[in-house]
């Protein structure tokens, strides 16, 4: 074996010369190695954790509160940056991460000093897609929340550690790796209605406000992306469309092409040039004074996101909050540290009102009916029975929970329903396991409950306030067909 591999070592070097491989003694330690081709090894990739978003929801109590009902995704300008730039983007289900090269991050933080040098901000952004149509039903958000008209809008610009306000001292204790908390980027403790952002497409309607001059498209750093004149001479209009002249050549010719021509009462902008993303529009007198402005989410609009998300990596000046994974890159890139960003978006379930609709079968009425919860170290109490009539199904018996109740993935409630006949008889169990209610019908109503409630909970246990006539609340109603 050692004679046929030889044999084919030396026809792969080359065509065998008088004397080649033939054997020489040589002192054992003293042999010196054949000289190595010049072969070009493969390059080497060590990727590491630049940033990444863990996605919790309290719902999700079989995983620990890890949700996989989101799917984030890279927007379109965010892709080509990341291709650009080296950076890979990884999908791990209920978290995403961005990984940079390791042996390459001297390119990566030159890249970003050229960019602060010139005041250029670097953000990533990502779009947030739900993967259930029940997304909005079984998380504690408005129940009138419509993606296609308004998205949840975070950055890292207001991150901060849980249970605290956000600080311009954050970014210190993050960067020396003393902070133990975990970072969140949804204000507060969890995400709320206040994080919503009106959505736009690609061509935005702006009603104009008397006195207005010009129309400045601000991006998330503050930066002019996009000008509209509300004025334009006519001589220009006469050479190109309204929408392509720009508020540089209005104010170039302004003055000595004569006559001007108002745009009327709206003016639309053209976004389809520019990235996804937060906008600001502001609408400018002669003088350059803020008339109004407002705030816009540009964004996708199939696969029809629930969230938008941009992560910023370098602070912008030293009095901005927020936390990033790059540290002192003000100082240039020899002194710059990358230190891993690993934040959270927290969502809250949503409480809701259980209404139990009990009906018997025909003509069977029952003289003592309850709904006990058998399953709980706190039980759940129920006032009723209310007799109620259910279209289509006839007479009925109500019960509704006394207070709100948590949807789960998996319930912690066990409710057990037991009665009797009015004919007599011996009070028995109707149904062991009642049914929980589920995130597929939640349902708003003003006003008071439903019915005239008789308390039926056990001595010593206070009903809960009743909700206001001009309150809105969220129910979940559940029949038990007997």
């Amino acid at each position: 074996m050692n004679r046929f591999r030889r044999a084919n070592e030396r026809a792969l070097r080359g065509p065998l010369r008088p004397g080649y491989g033939a054997r020489t003694h040589e002192p054992k330690g003293l042999a010196t190695p054949e000289p190595l081709e010049d072969v070009t090894l493969p390059r080497r990739y060590t990727f590491e954790r630049l940033l990444s978003v863990d996605l919790r929801h309290t719902y999700f109590n079989r995983s620990e509160g890890r949700c996989p009902a989101l799917v984030c995704r890279p927007t379109a300008a965010t892709a080509a940056m990341l291709r650009d730039l080296g950076l890979i983007f990884r999908d791990e289900g209920t978290s995403f991460t961005v990984l940079y090269d390791y042996n390459r991050r001297a390119q990566l933080l030159k890249a970003m000093e050229r960019r602060e040098k010139v005041g250029q901000w670097t953000w990533l952004s990502f779009v947030l897609v739900p993967d259930t149509p029940y997304f909005v039903n079984f998380t504690d958000l408005p129940s009138d929340f419509q993606p296609t008209e308004v998205n949840l809008y975070f950055n890292n610009l207001q991150a901060h550690f849980a249970g605290e306000p956000p600080s311009p001292a954050d970014q210190e204790l993050h960067c020396a790796g003393t902070a133990t908390a975990p970072v969140l980027l949804n204000p507060g403790e969890q995400v709320t209605e206040a994080s919503r952002q009106r959505v736009v497409q690609v061509q935005v309607q702006v009603p104009l406000v008397p006195g207005a001059d010009e129309v400045v498209l601000l991006d998330l750093s503050g930066a002019e992306v996009l000008c509209r004149p509300c004025s334009i001479p006519v001589v220009l209009l006469q050479k190109q469309s309204p929408s392509r002249i720009t508020c540089e050549e209005v104010r170039a010719t302004r003055g000595l092409l004569g006559r001007e021509e108002h745009v009327g009462a709206f003016l639309y902008l053209d976004l389809s040039e520019l990235p996804e993303g937060l906008y600001t529009i502001r609408q400018l007198d002669a003088a350059g004074a803020t008339l109004v402005e407002s705030t816009v989410l540009y964004t996708q609009a199939y696969p029809t996101p629930l969230g938008f998300l941009d992560l910023v990596l370098a602070k912008p000046s030293a009095d901005d909050t927020g936390l990033y994974p790059l540290c002192d890159l003000h100082l240039g890139a020899e002194q710059t540290r990358i230190v891993p960003l690993r934040a959270e978006l927290r969502f809250e379930r949503r409480s809701t009102r259980w209404c139990y609709y009990v009906v018997p079968p025909r003509g069977v009425r029952y003289d003592v009916l309850r709904l006990l919860d058998v399953g709980s170290p706190q039980p759940v109490t129920f006032s009723g029975p209310v007799p109620v009539t259910v279209a289509g199904a006839g007479d009925a018996y109500l019960f509704v929970a006394d207070r709100e109740l948590p949807l789960q993935e998996v319930p912690d409630q066990l409710f057990e329903l037991t009665g009797s006949r009015v004919q007599g008889g011996f009070e028995s169990t109707l149904m062991s396991n009642v049914p929980v209610a589920s995130p597929a019908m939640v349902l708003p109503r003003v006003g008071p409950i439903p019915g005239v409630l008789r308390g039926t909970r056990p001595s010593g246990i206070p009903r809960a306030p009743l909700p206001s006539p001009l309150e809105q609340r969220d129910y979940s109603d559940l029949y038990l067909n007997l």
